[in-house]
């Protein structure tokens, strides 16, 4: 590897100088006051609010920085935004979302450095918004980052709203959070909250997580450096030529600093043309002759057949899962279908024939996500 570059090589040096500062703790899931609990005003509409203590900071925590203190990275996954599926006080005035109510976190205004990282999606001006989820399952650690010179410290506000298209619900007020890179009193246990994935991994995101670590970048350097093969990380490698350089480094740091990008939009008819039609309308399985599980995926049928529609299979009916649960891949039972079920829950899909590749569920995947829109 050719390190002549003065940047790669400054890029290299301030990744393994001993700059890095991993945050420690316990990881934990968001409950109580680490989540921002999103309710509505009234039972079975009104508008939609957060519970949450307005003068609570959210505490960040430096990442990484550069040997000169002159850029540091702080960041934090709590609080997370959370709907609860239960009122657990019927005398209080926040009431349960309805089922299949999709929710938007929009930025209102946001201080100069902060920015909001929602499924890889950086939020950081007006009128920046991401999907946090579909009810009943929104459960969304977003990422609170900063990056500011290393001897910058202070709080930061942003304000924001919460928007549905559900015909029920108006946006909420605007709310605001102030997010702090102060350091926390000494002793303070540093939270490590879990992760929530993120469809497509970016340069340097090993686990997929939708976030690049301290511990992934400096994987990446290691493979870059020959210490590691590249197993250890393919998307280390986002070329797969078969060796990480400067370039592939760089946009893991890039990565780390700014979010993963989100997938590119994907239409249902290259679903339709790519996959079903070919793979799965086919005699014997989802044909209108045939119609294997109450199911038919010819072209003008397929999307009304699986689109927030239950499964046939009781086992997945009764977990709750939908054949198709817009903005959440892991909700949606094709996805498990073609992935691989339980045994309670049939087989693999497509029967016949080669699985899906790794591209083609990728697709899918990232169609849901993306809130399994009929265009295209």
């Amino acid at each position: 590897m050719n390190l002549a570059s003065g940047r790669a090589s400054r890029a290299l040096t301030w990744l393994v100088a001993g700059s890095l500062v991993l945050a420690a703790g316990t990881a934990r899931a968001c409950v109580g006051a680490a989540c921002l609990r999103i309710w509505s005003t009234a039972d079975g509409g009104g508008s939609l609010s957060v519970q949450w203590d307005p003068a609570k900071k959210v505490q960040t925590y430096a990442s990484f920085c550069a040997p000169d203190n002159s850029q540091c990275l702080y960041s934090t996954i709590d609080p997370g935004f959370m709907a609860p599926t239960q009122d657990d006080d019927p005398t209080d005035s926040y009431y349960v979302l309805r089922d299949t109510t999709k929710v938007r976190v929009v930025i209102v205004a946001a201080d100069a450095g902060l920015s909001v990282n929602v499924n890889g999606q950086k939020l950081y001006q007006p009128g920046d918004n991401a999907l946090l989820g579909t009810m009943p399952t929104i459960h969304n650690h977003p990422s609170w980052q900063i990056v500011v010179p290393g001897d910058r410290f202070g709080d930061f506000n942003v304000s924001y709203q919460l928007a549905t298209d559900s015909p029920l619900y108006a946006e909420s007020d605007v709310l605001g959070l102030i997010v702090t890179n102060v350091p926390p009193p000494e002793g303070t246990a540093t939270p490590t909250p879990l992760p929530t994935p993120t469809p497509t991994p970016c340069a340097g995101d090993c686990t997929g997580d939708g976030m690049v670590t301290i511990d992934e970048l400096v994987m990446c350097v290691n493979m870059a450096l020959g210490g590691q093969g590249e197993a250890a990380c393919p998307h280390c490698d986002p070329n797969a030529d078969g060796g990480v350089t400067i370039d592939e480094v760089i946009a893991a740091v890039n990565a780390a600093l700014n979010g993963c990008p989100m997938p590119a939009p994907v239409s249902f008819g290259e679903i339709q043309d790519t996959i079903f039609t070919p793979s799965c309308a086919i005699q014997g399985c989802h044909d209108p002759l045939s119609q294997t599980g109450n199911l038919i995926l010819t072209p003008g049928t397929s999307y009304d057949q699986l689109v927030k529609v239950e499964p046939d299979t009781f086992a997945a009916r009764n977990a709750g899962l939908l054949r198709v649960q817009p903005g959440d891949p892991e909700q949606s039972f094709l996805l498990t279908k073609i992935t691989g079920p339980p045994p309670d829950e049939g087989s693999r899909m497509p029967l016949t024939g080669d699985p899906l590749s790794d591209q083609q569920i990728q697709l899918i995947r990232d169609w849901i996500l993306q809130g399994a829109l009929p265009g295209g």
